[in-house]
């Protein structure tokens, strides 16, 4: 288990394997601590560095730090362009050098800077390094993670009592992220519907959590025909989880998460190329960060009622998968021609959003790697958010904001409804064209969800390319940290 302390001393005095130190270029690096500052400004004057954004030079045994291994310096860049986000993933950058290299005691000083609040730049040395801290060798021949075991952050005489009082919500929030890199890591072999749901009953025991699951039978009972179309090619059978948190006092309101959970997307009978498969065991990533939302809020003591609903399915193809030109009933009563059984997740999401509609919740908010086209318009670093509440949804932009995860509003524009029309049916799956591809999914999901205050995220930014800052290569697991940071306020 990691040892945390956070403490007002200079950080002269470490004894460890590393000591992490954030530097602004130019002039401001005498804000250091003076022996550290002089090692800084002798390394500034006579190398390369130039304490440019993100810029790392390891010092081994350096002068000044008595007891201390290694020293890293990392760079800020300009003080006058410096933000939280940017001391957190700079912080993470030099976390992630100092984990590959197996260091265990690590002590990171909190830059000062007149510009930002000094609390919440504690908050962001903290979180750089604890979502740096994370090492998925569950598959590997010697599953020993490299982790950190200390972490001590000085802040040079700063109060850090907000920070502590921070702290149990600061570590829900990373250990939720590191639970849906988990799961958005683990093989479909390992990870599917029946599995998935057993790991949620699990959790939900372990903390304290209402607990509901639907198999095969009672979601044809229940009407879930769209959804049960888009698991039907696969030998495993779906399955609706319903998970339930509620505070010790009277709760200020009530939230409904809805998260897609396919384990596998092969694109079925509409089959993907083999490179489209390679990362679709992430296709569950939205009900990943659901279930570890919800595990977060217990750990947390949200002052929220908080409802979770996975739709956990496989999209594989047989000769029993949904067809090109079928016609399903939904759960809501509407009819939809399916015209490309690679737009599955819309399919799992219109039954579970009319789901969620009926149980009288303040506020329902889906999470789903749902389309291609919302990559390619915001890369993989920022997801797209919609909603038919924009209070909601800009609360749900300042969370993102506040955290470091990025969210992007992008319009629902009532013109692009035309090109869902189906001649046989009451909606088609797809237009038929690439163009606006994410605004069309997020209106076809609109006309499945019976309330007014809904807010649909497309996840674009869930997954990696490459490992960057405190980010892995693969999922990064972006979602509970700003879920938690809204369900909080």
């Amino acid at each position: 288990m990691l040892n945390i302390d956070i403490n007002s001393q200079s950080g002269k005095d470490f004894s460890g394997d590393v000591l992490i130190v954030p530097v602004f270029s130019g002039r401001e690096r005498h804000r250091l601590p003076l022996a550290i500052s002089k090692v800084a400004r002798q390394v500034m004057d006579e190398s390369d560095f130039k304490a440019d954004y993100l810029e790392i030079v390891p010092l081994h045994h350096p002068n000044g730090v008595k007891d201390c291994r290694w020293m890293v310096l990392v760079g800020l860049g300009e003080e006058e362009a410096v933000t939280h986000n940017k001391i957190r993933k700079a912080v993470g950058a030099a976390a992630r050098y100092g984990l590959k290299k197996g260091w265990k005691k690590v002590g990171v000083i909190s830059p000062s800077t007149s510009l930002l609040d000094h609390d919440e730049v504690q908050v962001a040395v903290l979180e750089g390094a604890l979502l740096a801290n994370y090492d998925f060798v569950a598959y590997k021949g010697k599953p020993e993670p490299k982790r950190f075991e200390v972490l001590e952050v000085f802040t040079n005489g700063d109060d850090t009592r907000k920070a502590r009082r921070r702290l149990p919500q600061i570590e829900a929030g990373v250990a939720a992220c590191h639970r849906v890199r988990d799961l958005a890591s683990t093989p479909a072999a390992d990870l599917y519907p029946e599995s998935f749901a057993d790991m949620a009953q699990k959790l939900a025991k372990q903390h304290k959590l209402g607990f509901e699951a639907m198999g095969p039978d009672e979601l044809t009972k229940g009407g879930f025909n769209s959804l049960m179309a888009v698991g039907q090619g696969s030998a495993r059978t779906p399955r609706v989880v319903k998970l339930e948190y509620k505070p010790k006092e009277k709760p200020k309101k009530h939230v409904v998460l809805v998260g897609k959970g396919v384990c596998f997307d092969s694109g079925g009978l509409s089959l993907k190329d083999p490179s489209g498969m390679e990362t679709m065991k992430g296709d569950m990533t939205g009900a990943a960060i659901v279930l570890a939302t919800l595990v977060a809020c217990a750990e947390a003591a949200v002052p929220v009622q908080v409802t979770g609903i996975l739709g956990l399915v496989e999209n594989m193809p047989s000769g029993n998968s949904c067809k090109p030109g079928d016609v399903l009933k939904s759960r809501s009563g509407k009819t939809i021609e399916v015209l490309n059984t690679d737009a599955e997740g819309r399919l799992v999401l219109a039954d579970l959003l009319h789901y969620a509609s009926g149980m009288g919740a303040d506020h329902i908010v889906d999470l789903a790697t749902l389309t291609g086209a919302c990559v390619i318009a915001l890369g993989d670093g920022v997801s797209a958010i919609y909603g038919t509440d924009q209070k909601l949804v800009e609360r749900l932009l300042d969370a993102g904001s506040t955290t470091g995860e990025h969210l992007w509003q992008l319009p629902l524009v009532e013109e692009y409804r035309e090109s869902l029309k189906s001649p046989v049916a009451d909606i088609k799956n797809i237009t038929g064209h690439r163009r606006g591809g994410s605004i069309t999914a997020a209106l076809f999901l609109k006309d499945f969800v019976q309330h007014e205050s809904w807010v649909h995220v497309d996840l674009s930014g869930c997954w990696s390319a490459a490992d960057r800052d405190y980010r892995p290569q693969g999922p990064t697991g972006e979602g509970p940290r700003w879920l938690l940071d809204w369900l909080m306020a």
